[in-house]
């Protein structure tokens, strides 16, 4: 049991000599890629009017923004726009910086300093696109190249009230079936995105008559087979369960894998949205509509926001998982640019109604 002892403490003792070596020699890291990078970011939508290009660059320590840029759109071979650069983002904190137009640029995130740059043209399904960044005066140059797919035949949408099991108990959400049809003879990419569009009228200080619009995009799809690939669940309690692996679909992507070439349903879920958080008072109206779009998109598109669904998980535990890639499709940078192509349903909900007469002012 001594010479046991005696040979343990020998190889501790070896151990903590290598450890101490390798530090005291010790190479510095160097990344590949030490100076910055143009950044390029874009998920576009066809057949929109309004698209929008953001440009970065990168760096070992974080981003940095780009003091002079100029983005260029060609489709199919020829110059079609040059993007026009919008003002920065003034900073969200109150509502006296988002309704005034003069509000100082403090506080503002490097990420909200980015060059953002709109087109206009509309573009088509089975248009080839190339943007091209240049900035600095020429310094950084990059190009990414996609093709417009194509969307699927119209959606069928029914919506019903039903209850889900919450954390305390139980609450009424609007619950949607949406069915297509696959694109048949190819392999299908595809998104669902549900928009829940509110108009606020009301009053905002010094009972100035005042319109807010917000758009609510959360989508509850853990009880589908497809869009939780194969592991539904009937509460967010069960989540538990799967904690370090489970990897919540935030951005509702799936593929043709499960009805290729046939038609499914898709079983999700949004809030009602009843409540109110426009910051206004005496409301006297609220206006919704529900937009259900089912995006088309490609392959690398479907790639990268599977990778943005694990990093933004708050299940993904680097320690325990596989380092994730971001897939980039930015020649001579960093980035990516995607398009996709929609089939889309609205439905108008009535308006809500508000009665403030006998009531004292500011008590909605």
């Amino acid at each position: 049991m001594k010479t046991r002892i005696c040979f343990l403490y020998l190889i501790i003792y070896i151990g903590i000599i290598l450890f101490s070596t390798s530090c005291e020699n010790e190479i510095p890291y160097t990344p590949a890629h030490s100076e910055p990078q143009l950044i390029m970011n874009a998920l576009l939508d066809a057949g929109e009017t309004e698209n929008y290009v953001y440009l970065n660059l990168s760096g070992i320590h974080g981003l940095s923004h780009v003091e002079e840029a100029t983005v260029n759109l060609y489709v199919n071979g020829q110059l079609i726009e040059k993007a026009e650069e919008l003002p920065p983002l003034k900073p969200i904190g109150s509502l006296d910086m988002v309704y005034d137009p003069n509000a100082p640029l403090n506080n503002l995130p490097e990420i909200a300093k980015r060059k953002k740059f709109r087109i206009t043209t509309v573009l088509a399904p089975g248009d080839d696109i190339r943007l091209e960044a240049t900035a600095e005066n020429g310094k950084y140059h990059t190009t990414a190249d996609v093709t417009v797919p194509y969307p699927v035949n119209p959606i069928h949408v029914d919506t019903c009230l039903a209850s889900l099991r919450e954390y305390n108990g139980w609450g009424t959400y609007r619950q949607y079936k949406v069915t297509l049809q696959d694109r048949p003879g190819e392999k299908n990419y595809y998104r669902l995105d549900i928009r829940n569009d509110i108009t606020t009228y009301g009053q905002y200080d010094n009972y100035k008559d005042t319109i807010v619009y917000s758009r609510e995009t959360e989508v509850i799809n853990r009880e589908d087979v497809i869009l939780t690939d194969g592991n539904p669940s009937s509460s967010e309690d069960d989540e538990d369960d799967f904690f370090g692996t489970y990897i919540e679909n935030k951005y509702n992507v799936f593929t043709d894998g499960r009805f290729s070439g046939t038609t499914c349903t898709l079983k999700v879920y949004t809030k009602l949205y009843n409540y109110d958080n426009s910051g206004l008072y005496n409301i006297t109206r609220r206006s919704r509509s529900i937009i259900v779009r089912l995006l088309s998109i490609s392959e690398a598109e479907f790639r990268y926001l599977k990778a943005l669904n694990t990093l933004e998980s708050g299940n993904y535990e680097e320690a325990l998982m596989e380092p994730i890639i971001i897939p980039s499709n930015v020649k001579g940078g960093l980035g990516f640019v995607g398009i996709s192509s929609e089939t889309r349903m609205t439905m108008q909900l009535p308006d809500e109604i508000i009665d403030n007469e006998n009531l004292p002012p500011y008590t909605q």
